[in-house]
């Protein structure tokens, strides 16, 4: 298990908007000093988990939501990350929690679906292990760090 706690060590500097296409924003870890450029629109959460970083960002609109998660290194190095959408799907990110293990566990979609996002304490090759609505934009051969499943 790796030790996962809450933070508020990221904020937003901007938020990017372009006609069709993903909203970016910009975000700042304050104590680093370093800023990353991610899509979405609305920092949800964050936590350190060990020594590194996990975020939770949304595009703010629950009548086509869409939830990205992203796992950095604690300089700022993206390692992982993953999405969780489906079209013309209504969602809403509530009833974050942190279980005994460690695990975040939320609310989202309509219909109070709850996922149970797991952090590995090492990194590793899981073939096909994302199915639908989550999407990962790594190539397949790219070493995982991040599980988002239905529980």
């Amino acid at each position: 298990m790796i030790p996962t706690k809450e933070i508020d060590e990221f904020h937003v500097i901007d938020t990017i908007e372009e006609p069709n296409e993903t909203p970016k924003v910009l975000l700042e870890n304050k104590k680093l000093k370093k800023q990353y450029e991610v899509s979405g629109k609305v920092l949800e959460a964050q936590y350190r988990v060990g020594e590194n970083f996990l975020v939770l960002v949304t595009e703010g609109n629950p009548f086509e939501e869409a939830l990205y998660v992203y796992y950095f290194s604690n300089s700022l190095h993206l390692m992982d990350s993953l999405e969780l959408s489906a079209m013309y799907s209504e969602g809403m990110l509530r009833n974050i929690s942190i279980s005994d293990s460690g695990n975040i566990i939320f609310l989202f979609f309509d219909n109070n679906e709850q996922w149970l996002l797991k952090v590995y304490s090492h990194s590793r090759y899981a073939f096909f292990n994302n199915k639908y609505p989550v999407k990962r934009n790594m190539s397949i051969f790219h070493k995982n760090w991040l599980s988002l499943k239905k529980s």
